[in-house]
C-alpha cells in the first residue's frame, strides 16, 4: 500500500487500498467541471480531477497537484 508521512505529525496519508478510499477527496476546477459535455463521461471526468489527502491523524491535506506519480504537496491549518 502506498503511504506517505506526514511532515507535521506521526500520521500519515494512505492512497491505496478500499475504494473508496475514506481519507481522499477529488478536486476539479469550476471551469474543467463546465467545459464538460451534457453527458458526462466520468472516465475523462476522473482523469481530470486532483487528488487531495487527508492525514489520518492531524487531518493536514496532501494535495497531488502533479498528478499521483509526483509528490504531494502538504497544507495544515498553519501553512
Amino acid at each position: 500500500m502506498a503511504k506517505f508521512n506526514c511532515p507535521y505529525c506521526d500520521g500519515f496519508i494512505q492512497t491505496s487500498g478500499l475504494i473508496p478510499n475514506l481519507s481522499e477527496s477529488l478536486l476539479i476546477s469550476d471551469k474543467e467541471f463546465h467545459d464538460e459535455p451534457d453527458k458526462i463521461d466520468y472516465e475523462s471526468l476522473y482523469k481530470k480531477m486532483i487528488h487531495l489527502f487527508r492525514c489520518n491523524s492531524c487531518n493536514s491535506i496532501a494535495i497531488f497537484w502533479e498528478g499521483m506519480n509526483s509528490l504531494p504537496t502538504w497544507y495544515n491549518e498553519n501553512s
